[in-house]
């Protein structure tokens, strides 16, 4: 009798942290994230200390940028990243290392005319937020930066045979680029009704549902 009572406020036990888990820890967690672009702040180094990325740490993404005449825009911190950033202004395109306590991830970004955005990472946490009209996510389990670009142009001539999107004649500076996108997203996601709430579906689904997948070119297509 003992070893059964045991056994059921073990049970219980677990019932209610894995509840805790999904109905509070997730919500406040997705609402921590939402609050942190509010106001985003981007550190820039100085110049003289981007060396031990440049060199050092990311050694191997600054040799691929000038083989594919990406140039070092500067090395920034976001929170506890580090931001490692190259970009090639006649694609209009960033390309990103990012340092976080949680690995090595890399992303590319491009802007079109219009405020449209496409950005391909592999970095499973891109997709947890829904994109606002006009921003394009996807994300994939790849290492290799020459095929994670490959696949960024791949979506780039998608849309611009779907849209009839352009490169953006004026390319922003990184820093204006970044913040404005962190602080669309943070509006975005606010208007969205229980968000916090919603999170748990975007956590544990949704980011996993769009993973390894291409963006939805039926979803563009009708999108307004």
């Amino acid at each position: 009798m003992l070893a059964n009572a045991n056994l059921i406020n073990g049970l219980i036990i677990l019932v209610v942290m894995i509840l805790c888990y999904l109905f509070i820890l997730i919500p406040f967690l997705i609402y921590y994230a939402i609050q942190h672009m509010r106001s985003p702040q981007l550190i820039l180094l100085p110049e003289e200390d981007w060396g031990d990325y440049l060199t050092g740490k990311c050694r191997a993404e600054a040799d691929w940028s000038q083989t594919n005449q990406f140039v070092a825009v500067g090395v920034y911190r976001w929170q506890q990243n580090y931001i490692i950033v190259w970009e090639n202004d006649s694609l209009a395109t960033f390309f990103q290392t990012t340092l976080s306590p949680y690995g090595r991830f890399h992303s590319f970004t491009t802007i079109f005319e219009e405020s449209n955005t496409l950005i391909t990472a592999n970095d499973r946490e891109a997709l947890i937020f829904p994109a606002p009209p006009g921003r394009y996510v996807q994300s994939f389990g790849v290492e290799q930066t020459g095929i994670l670009n490959e696949k960024h142009q791949v979506a780039i001539e998608d849309l611009k045979r779907v849209k009839r999107l352009e490169l953006a004649e004026e390319f922003p500076e990184f820093e204006e680029s970044y913040l404005a996108g962190l602080r669309q997203q943070h509006e975005f996601v606010r208007s969205v009704f229980f968000y916090p709430i919603r999170g748990i579906w975007w956590y544990h689904v949704g980011r996993r549902v769009k993973y390894n997948r291409p963006i939805d070119l039926e979803h563009v297509i009708f999108e307004n």
